[in-house]
This record gives structure tokens, C-alpha cells and sequence, in this order.
């Protein structure tokens, strides 16, 4: 095991990684495959009718099957145990439906519109659904975002609101009604946690652009200037975002998740930059400074006292990642390399990456998740020590088998020497000896500056 007293500081360029030109798009048979294994899983469980919930911050298990996604409204994709699928939407979002992926009929529910909309075409929900087939006694799955079942709910609990619920009960019955969103989300047997090379190839634009904008700002990093005006410096345009942007100092820091304000960057501060996009995030905690003589006196063993040991913590984790290893090996490999009574880290060690950018986690004490090909995967180590600037290099991975890194190859040749390229800098530069199967997303490839005005210097492995 990589310990603190084998982390060191050295000269460290970026990896030289081209720039995605080209979104990869998923092609018809990527959504038919996905539809068939939903339609499967509701045969196994004996479901009548799913109802897929969305709105526009959790919309993703919408989208696996619709292939879009939502602006301003709540929406219900209707699918049948035959494979009749109908879309229940909005005002303003009735015209998405034009880019279904899926064969799917339309329904307009205008109680899904904006306060104050018009209501002239308002039928009721219960109709709608009646009107596709829905009856009374129908085993019917509802598929929400959170794991409330079998997590630490009953089946009969529900993170949907409650006038859709009451308005499919009316049809089915209340005790018909069953949350079935662990089928998608599930970090052992989810659907969604296994990507195919398609899946891989179309998450890594964004995981790289992620990086590339974040690598922008930080490239051009300064004092002086305010939160919001270095968080212009990431450029990366119209692109979705799958969290909030992070360029926060002094309170804002302290508090976590906040959007940039008018605080200005001054040297010393403590710092948190990121930068998510669909398909991955990357992240990078330290301190606005060029060496420990900018921080303040009693904090100047910031390299040693948490760095160093949060680093090796991380090149132990990316050096375990392997198909066959145990999530929760790794989780308690985490536990006894960076240990949590003294490094007060709070979440998981890490978890999965899809469109959105924490699906789910199998990395938790005492989970038997084993890391499988097409799992896309976060590191997540997030450190605090009171006084102390953070710790944070997350970035995101894909893990391939052999087969897969060949198709990858074979189909999307710039996706697999931009990946090729990220593997050699871990490799060779900053020594971190990943496995074959271990395919790097972000183009920072845990290059991580503790002293972030330092643009040479990065920690590695000696």
C-alpha cells in the first residue's frame, strides 16, 4: 500500500490530451436495448405499468429511455408490460416529444405547467392513464430518483408528489402502487450501473470537457478577482451541466455547495473549484498559494499533515480498482489509509457516474458490489481538518474489460487516444500503476496542485 512518506512533490505537466470535436450519439438500438431490459425487469416482477416521474433536476431514469430531457415541469413517462410507451407532459414541454427515441404517443397534462399557465385542455391525470389501458388491479411500478426501497423504506413509500400518486391510485387502487426505482439505480443490480462502449464513448465528452473548462480557470488562476469573474474563465458554452459550478473562497468554501459571488480570491485563501458536466465532474481543493510560506503559520504543514496522506489515499484507490474487487474492500482500504475519526471525511469513497453526476454507491462498509465491466466510476475522497484548507482531486473513470476496450478502439478511435494518453501520464508520470481495465474520463487524470497558484508543482508518487 502507497503510504503519505511515499507522496511527493514534483514538476508536473498536464497530460497532453486532444480536445473532443464531436458529441457521440447514441444510436436508435442503444435506446431498443435499453427498453427490452426495463420491459424484462417488469416481466420479472410481475408489473402491469411503469411509471417513470421526472422533473428538471431529477430526470435521468426519464431520459435512459426517452432520450431527452425535461425544462421547468414535472412529467410521467407511461410504459405497459406490451411495450406501449406515452409520454404525460407539460406546457412548454409537449414539444419534446418530437425527439423521443422510443415509439411513444403523447398526452398533454397541464397541471405539469407553470403556476398560472393556461388550463384549457386540463383533463384529469386519472383519465389520461385510464384512457392508456391503466385498470384497477394492476401491479404498477413507480420509479422515482431516490433508493427509498429497499434502502431504508417499504415498497409503499415514495419520493413522487403526492397528486400524482393519488390521481394513478384512483385507476389502480393505492396498494397496487409499488416503488420500483431501485431497478434502475440499484448499485448491485441497477440497470443503469452498466454502460455499454456507446455509454462510455458519449459520458467521456463531457467528463472531458469538464476538465478542459476547469483546467481553463485554473491555468489562469490569480488573487484579485472576484468568485464569478475567475468562474468565467471555464468557457465551456452551452453544455448541461450535471452540478453546480464551484469557484468559492473563505465562507462560501466553508459552506460547500454555493454558486460564486462577489468574494475576492486573495493568496492564502482556501479555495474549491468544479466543474460537472454530463458525463462527469472534476474537482480540485487546496490552497490560493505557491508554497506553504503563503499560508498561514500554523497551517504550513498542510502538505504533510493532509495532503500527502490524502493523496496516497487516493493513489491507493485508483491502484485497487480492478474488475472483481470488492466496493467494500476498497471502502475499508480508504478507512484504513486516510481513517475517518481523523480525516473526517463524510460520504462514500466514491460511486457511479452516469448523466447525472452521483447515480449511486456501492462503496460503503460492508457492501459485497464487486467492480464490473461498463461501470463509470467516481473518485470521492473529500478529507476536512478543521483550520485547514480541503483535499479534493475527484475525477471519473470507465472500467472496461478486454473486449470492450477493443470495441471502444475499433468505434471510437479519438475517444480511446485521448483515454490512452490519460493512462500513460498516471502512469508514467505521476506513477500510479491503474490496471488494464481502468479507462480515464477526465483529461486532468489526477494531476492535483495543493498550492494552486503553483502551476508546476503536483503531488506524485516517488
Amino acid at each position: 500500500m502507497v503510504k503519505a512518506e511515499n507522496i511527493i512533490l514534483k514538476p508536473v505537466a498536464y497530460p497532453q490530451v486532444d480536445v473532443p470535436t464531436e458529441l457521440p450519439e447514441l444510436s436508435d438500438a442503444v435506446y431498443q436495448a435499453r427498453l427490452e431490459n426495463v420491459l424484462k425487469m417488469m416481466a420479472e416482477q410481475a408489473l402491469d405499468c411503469l411509471f417513470i416521474y421526472a422533473d428538471r433536476e431529477h430526470y435521468t431514469n426519464f431520459e435512459y429511455l426517452a432520450g431527452f430531457d425535461l425544462r421547468f415541469e414535472e412529467a410521467l413517462l407511461m410504459l405497459s408490460a406490451n411495450g406501449e410507451a406515452t409520454y404525460i407532459l407539460g406546457n412548454e414541454c409537449l414539444p419534446l416529444a418530437s425527439l423521443s427515441r422510443i415509439p411513444a404517443q403523447v398526452e398533454l397534462y397541464q397541471a405539469f405547467s407553470l403556476p398560472s399557465q393556461p388550463i384549457d385542455a386540463l383533463r384529469p391525470l386519472s383519465a389520461i392513464v385510464a384512457g392508456h389501458g391503466l385498470k384497477s388491479g394492476d401491479h404498477v411500478g413507480m420509479v422515482g430518483w431516490k433508493l427509498m426501497a429497499p434502502r431504508y423504506a417499504r415498497r409503499d413509500v415514495f419520493d413522487i408528489p403526492q397528486f400524482i400518486l393519488q390521481e394513478i391510485g384512483q385507476v389502480a387502487g393505492t396498494g397496487a402502487l409499488i416503488n420500483v426505482t431501485d431497478a434502475f439505480i440499484d448499485p448491485a443490480y441497477g440497470l443503469r450501473v452498466l454502460n455499454t462502449a456507446d455509454d462510455i464513448a458519449y459520458f467521456e465528452y463531457g467528463a472531458a470537457w469538464a476538465s478542459i473548462g476547469l483546467r481553463d480557470m485554473l491555468d489562469s488562476l490569480e488573487t484579485g478577482v472576484s468568485e464569478l469573474a475567475i468562474s468565467r474563465r471555464m468557457r465551456i458554452g452551452a453544455m448541461t451541466e450535471n452540478s453546480h459550478p464551484l469557484t468559492v473562497v473563505g465562507k462560501n468554501n466553508d459552506a460547500g455547495m454555493v454558486y460564486p459571488g462577489n468574494t475576492i480570491l486573495r493568496l492564502g485563501d482556501r479555495f474549491n473549484c468544479s466543474l460537472g458536466l454530463r458525463g462527469g465532474l472534476s474537482c480540485r481543493t487546496g490552497y490560493l498559494a505557491y508554497s506553504s510560506e503563503d499560508i498561514d503559520p500554523d497551517k504550513r504543514d498542510y502538505i504533510d499533515v493532509l495532503a500527502k496522506p490524502y493523496y496516497a489515499a487516493v493513489v491507493n484507490w485508483y491502484e485497487n480498482i480492478r474488475i472483481g474487487a470488492s466496493c467494500g474492500d476498497i471502502y475499508d482500504m480508504v478507512e484504513a489509509a486516510l481513517p475517518k475519526v481523523q480525516f473526517h471525511w463524510k460520504l462514500n469513497t466514491g460511486h457511479y457516474v452516469a448523466a447525472e453526476e452521483w447515480l449511486s454507491s456501492p462503496f460503503e462498509h460492508g457492501s459485497t458490489v464487486k467492480i464490473r465491466s461498463g461501470m463509470c466510476v467516481q473518485m470521492d475522497i473529500i478529507p476536512s481538518m478543521d483550520g485547514y484548507a480541503g483535499a479534493n482531486c475527484e475525477d471519473g473513470i470507465a472500467i472496461a474489460d478486454a473486449d470492450m476496450r477493443r470495441e471502444i478502439q475499433e468505434r471510437f478511435p479519438r475517444v480511446w487516444t485521448r483515454i490512452e494518453a490519460r493512462r500513460r501520464h498516471m502512469i508514467d508520470v505521476l506513477k500510479i500503476n491503474i490496471a488494464d481495465e481502468v479507462l480515464p474520463l477526465s483529461n486532468l487524470a489526477a494531476t492535483y496542485r495543493p498550492y494552486m497558484l503553483n502551476k508546476d508543482m503536483a503531488l506524485a508518487v516517488h
